[in-house]
């Protein structure tokens, strides 16, 4: 019989809902693209909401490349390392938000609650982000899904679920999710796939483009772990 205790799994968003890099992820960025391209990097494609894969590619483009699969996979481990040998300088340079770490621990209390992360990072960076930050003690990471596992945020949270239902060992309905999002495109992946969401107004995003793109739960910032645990439970 599959384990019933897992009732609900929290897909957590990283860049600007835990966590904001005080502008080293884009230097790391550019370190990375051009070590895998040679090339400087002029200039960055969108990356609010994107997958690290899409933002790859379409910097690429910007600078008259045509990039491969084998291209971005040089480009992710490249970004990997650089991560990992500036991790002091975006320690001292970024931050946890706030209440971030409050409502990880509050939730990691709460009973039948799994968290993962589902991010356009790698899975390598998200890692590195979140431990540098002491923000990965409760994520499960073999449920989530990372911007090496597909292109698109909908199908990163479709991802998550057929992971979290094998790790867990219990069949999970979209419903039985909850996405933790700054972005439009946070907003509008749960919808598409049909889960419940908790938007937060942390980023670039306001609550206001937030609603507009049809949240109906939004927070400026998660200090308030006990509203968060109640709609993470309540869903």
């Amino acid at each position: 019989m599959p384990s019933m205790a897992v009732r609900r799994v929290v897909l957590w968003d990283v860049d600007h809902t835990l966590i904001d890099t005080g502008g080293v992820g884009r230097e790391l960025a550019a370190r990375a693209f051009e070590r895998t391209t040679g090339m400087p990097m002029r200039e960055q494609a969108t990356i609010d909401g994107i997958t690290e894969a899409v933002i790859f590619r379409e910097t690429s483009k910007l600078h008259g490349l045509t990039t491969t699969r084998d291209d971005f996979e040089e480009f992710a481990e490249a970004l990997t390392a650089a991560h990992v040998e500036s991790s002091e300088e975006l320690r001292a340079r970024g931050h946890g938000l706030a209440g971030a770490a409050a409502a990880l621990d509050r939730l990691s209390r709460t009973p039948d609650v799994t968290q993962t992360v589902v991010s356009g990072n790698v899975r390598a960076v998200a890692k590195i982000k979140l431990n540098v930050f002491g923000l990965d003690r409760h994520i499960v990471w073999e449920c989530g899904a990372y911007g090496e596992d597909a292109d698109e945020r909908p199908d990163l949270v479709r991802v998550a679920l057929r992971r979290a239902t094998e790790h867990l060992d219990w069949e999970l309905t979209p419903q039985d999710a909850v996405v933790v999002g700054d972005t439009p495109a946070d907003v509008s992946a749960a919808l598409e796939v049909g889960v419940p969401l908790i938007a937060v107004a942390s980023g670039r995003f306001s609550a206001e483009d937030l609603r507009a793109a049809g949240a109906s739960r939004v927070v400026s910032d998660l200090r308030d772990a006990e509203q968060i645990a109640h709609w993470v439970t309540a869903l």
